[in-house]
């Protein structure tokens, strides 16, 4: 139960945090949505696989960098400027995931 509590505290912080470069770059209410669902919904994906050979510090980044490709395409034609920031974004939550989910969850 606690560690439930635990990714679900993890996915709401990633979440807020990975809004931010949106919100400064005034992405409309569907693309913050989707990006807020997709942030916080990483940390279980994170917790729960497991890829081999790579280390457990960066399973966090590569997971979320290779699964956010798919919303960059989609929302890249009608934004850009956001494309860059959302990949840098990525790949900074998935350590932060990876060293919270360390330290924290298990």
């Amino acid at each position: 139960m606690k560690a439930c509590l635990l990714v679900i505290l993890i996915g709401l912080v990633a979440a807020f945090v990975g809004i931010v470069p949106l919100l400064k770059r005034r992405a409309d209410r569907y693309m913050l949505f989707s990006v807020f669902l997709f942030y916080f919904l990483m940390p279980y994906v994170v917790y729960h696989i497991k890829l081999p050979g790579i280390n457990e510090w960066f399973t966090g980044p590569v997971v979320t960098l290779v699964l956010v490709l798919p919303l960059v395409i989609a929302q890249g034609k009608g934004y850009k400027k956001c494309i860059f920031p959302m990949l840098l974004t990525a790949i900074g939550i998935g350590f932060f995931i990876a060293f919270m989910g360390h330290f924290l969850v298990n």
